[in-house]
């Protein structure tokens, strides 16, 4: 009679075993959430030329140009070159700047080691600088600072779309490498 104990006994563990495996078999597994790891959405990049930045700038400029403002003209080429005519006494002169780019570790664009010209006579660029920053309207993500002599472009703050983040990742402009990276955060 011990034996008949034992024997069923047995038989109940294996059954609760057995039972035990199905049950956890049939559950639906659990996935790892990857979706939003580190808070970012997924990040793609864009690479472009000059040809096609200048043309993207040409279309900005004329869609935010407001009426009676100075009209001028952004030009990539082996530097970042900002052209205009100013009326003097009847005769157009030309103001001319021209900066270097670099990224820095954030991904906005920093113009510096500027040369600014009216004519032939070269103007001092500090000078100049601070009364951009004083009297120009200026978008939102272009910050002057005359005292270093350079212009912030906060790549960051300009808006594409909502739920787009935009960063200079590259501008190499005599290896014509123009590079950003988007990040969608919806």
């Amino acid at each position: 009679m011990k034996w008949k104990v034992l024997f069923f006994g047995l038989l109940g563990i294996n059954s609760l075993v057995v039972a035990l495996l199905f049950f956890y078999m049939f559950q639906p597994s659990s996935s790892p959430n990857i979706s939003n790891i580190n808070g970012e959405g997924p990040t793609f990049t864009v690479q472009t030329s000059k040809q096609h930045m200048n043309t993207l700038i040409r279309d900005y400029i004329q869609k935010h140009k407001k009426e009676g403002e100075l009209s001028y003209d952004v030009q990539l080429a082996d530097r970042l070159y900002v052209t205009s005519t100013i009326p003097i006494f009847g005769k157009s002169v030309d103001l001319t700047m021209a900066f270097d780019l670099n990224v820095d570790e954030s991904g906005n664009i920093i113009l510096d080691h500027p040369i600014m010209t009216f004519g032939q006579l070269r103007l001092p660029v500090p000078y100049v600088l601070a009364y951009i920053e004083k009297h120009a309207s200026l978008p939102n993500w272009v910050k002057v600072d005359a005292k270093k002599e350079r212009i912030y472009i906060v790549v960051s703050n300009i808006r594409i779309k909502e739920g787009f983040v935009l960063k200079a990742k590259t501008f190499d402009l005599n290896k014509n490498d123009i590079t950003f990276t988007v990040t969608i955060t919806k």
